[in-house]
């Protein structure tokens, strides 16, 4: 690697990081922060409870309690309680121990660890890409596509779920490409660590284990590898992950081998909304079969659309051709993969084809656009990766200009980026061209909420005079929560009377409904209030505000 193209990787880490410890607190409150950090306090009392750590464990259920007090219409943490503890439990530990009584302070501080962890997430990516492509010019604009995709670098400063497990995932795969190029028992090990982190954070990432022995198994069929080398993988990759899921998993702690459906059927649970999609209102359980393609499609950046797309059918095309040329009585053509590149190549193929099968065809309930399929990102990325590897190579072997290939490329990357600028801090409600004025009414824009925070900012600056400010939500998502970025004093002038617009001085909405607002009438704004405050990115509305008038 030549020391410019060393010094421009360390000078983009380096720059990414400031710019996230800048904006990391310019972000509002995600929908489900509140119930994660009242899963964080409630593992952390359990934690405390089986070290017998009693003034900690009071501490712990003081803290829990009072969440519960402040908002008993969170989810029942005891039932709910199959979600991972690798970022509740070590933020609630740090709000605990250092005493950080300020909501707007420890939303704040989850904020900066969430995008801590997207970054080291981030330099994993660049190093699985730079183990498998070499090429640093390509692994550059790849490395740049991972992190400045719009919707995850929004999602990244306060999605503590869904970026988190993409992050997970990034750092399990580069170790199981480590472990492919070598059969080593410490990537193994690393291997078994990360997959178990990523399954506790979500029920999916068991996958990776059952994956790789599939893998194993191919080996030992294509005769790469003899039976007893099988058995001995096999059974170390099954031991490593369970260890190390049961070790930090509490859900796990209670499983019965025996019911093993029940086991997993809570993972699938779903509140029974209706979700608009396409100008329609459909039940959770019952979206299109377009609904995962079509929200990819309408917010990723066309460019990465395109590479991701023809790497795909680059990478698909191959495997089609490996397994027509199989012969079974060579044992020379008798696999699906001739190198250990064309290996993991196989393996970013067949997670994201089961992945999108899985989520399309057994009608899996989702919410929030593609928000818990973000995982996927890393696959689409390797995808465009792949392709402009490709292109790179079609540009050298006929000597074309590389200057030109670099110069279209950082365009792309620079119009990407000016969306991040134009959208901030609503990079995660990011539409691409598809999406404009005129059909952006067809699909839910602000689905985490988050201009809850700046929608009471401004009521709290506009009523400043005012000690008491009524605020009814035309929305069905909770208002006061997001009062937690506000300062105390700030909160405390603030009474949420939900849909009762005759109590109300203002009425918020950020267009978010759970019924036909067409056929339903309960979140129409009263005749009384007047806009005062209408919040549009490119034609895009993120939220209003109403003030009455008398």
């Amino acid at each position: 690697m030549s020391i410019f193209k060393l010094k421009f990787i360390y000078f983009f880490f380096i720059s990414y990081l400031i710019l996230g410890l800048y904006i990391y607190n310019d972000y509002g409150v995600g929908i489900e922060e509140h119930f994660q950090r009242k899963n964080g306090f409630y593992w952390l009392k359990e934690l405390f409870i089986f070290l017998n750590l009693e003034n900690l464990t009071f501490l712990a259920l003081q803290k829990y309690e009072s969440i519960i007090l402040l908002d008993p219409s969170l989810p029942n943490t005891e039932f709910f309680n199959f979600y991972g503890i690798i970022f509740d439990v070590p933020t609630a530990f740090i709000e605990l121990i250092f005493k950080i009584e300020d909501s707007k302070l420890y939303f704040e501080i989850r904020h900066l660890i969430n995008f801590l962890f997207f970054f080291v997430g981030s330099i994993f990516f660049y190093k699985l890409i730079k183990n498998r492509f070499k090429n640093d010019l390509i692994v550059n604009f790849g490395t740049i596509f991972y992190v400045f995709n719009p919707r995850i670098f929004g999602d990244s400063f306060y999605n503590n779920k869904d970026v988190l497990f993409l992050s997970i995932l990034t750092i399990s795969i580069y170790y199981l490409f480590k472990y492919f190029e070598k059969s080593s028992l410490k990537s193994l090990i690393l291997f078994c660590l990360f997959a178990s982190f990523a399954t506790s954070t979500r029920i999916v990432g068991i996958y990776l284990p059952i994956l790789l022995i599939i893998f194993l198994f191919l080996e030992y069929v294509s005769n790469k590898i003899i039976l007893k080398n099988f058995i001995k993988k096999t059974v170390l990759v099954i031991f490593y992950f369970i260890f190390f899921l049961y070790l930090h998993f509490p859900y796990i702690w209670d499983l019965n081998i025996f019911n093993l459906i029940s086991w997993f059927k809570v993972f699938f649970y779903n509140m029974g909304l209706n979700i608009l999609f396409e100008g329609k209102y459909y039940h959770i359980k019952y979206l299109p079969y377009s609904y995962l393609p079509k929200w990819i499609f309408i917010t990723t950046p066309l460019i990465i659309l395109l590479l991701s797309t023809a790497g795909f059918f680059f990478i698909f095309k191959r495997f089609i051709i490996r397994i027509l040329n199989i012969k079974l009585t060579t044992q020379n053509f008798n696999d699906l993969w001739r190198s250990k590149n064309e290996k993991k190549d196989l393996f970013i193929l067949v997670s994201l084809t089961s992945f999108f099968f899985f989520a399309v065809l057994l009608n899996v309930a989702m919410l929030s656009g593609w928000r818990h399929f973000y995982f996927l990102h890393i696959f689409i990325i390797y995808f465009a990766v792949y392709t402009l590897n490709f292109i790179f190579f079609q540009f050298k072997r006929k000597k074309m200009n590389i200057f030109l290939f670099s110069f279209v490329n950082s365009i792309f990357i620079f119009f990407i980026f000016f969306q991040i600028i134009v959208f901030h801090p609503y990079q995660s409600l990011y539409f691409n061209i598809f999406i404009n004025s005129s059909n952006t009414v067809d699909f839910p824009v602000d689905t985490p909420s988050l201009s809850r925070a700046d929608g009471l900012k401004f009521i709290v600056n506009d009523a400043k005079d005012l000690n008491k400010i009524f605020v009814a939500t035309s929305s069905w998502t909770p208002l006061f929560n997001g009062a937690d970025l506000l300062t105390n004093n700030d909160k405390k002038k603030l009474i949420f009377v939900g849909q009762e617009y005759k109590k109300a001085n203002y009425i918020y909405t950020n267009f978010n409904y759970d019924v036909d607002p067409k056929l339903n009438k309960k979140y129409n704004i009263p005749s009384n209030f007047r806009k005062i405050r209408h919040v549009i990115i490119k034609g895009i509305p993120i939220y209003s505000i109403y003030k009455k008038t008398n």
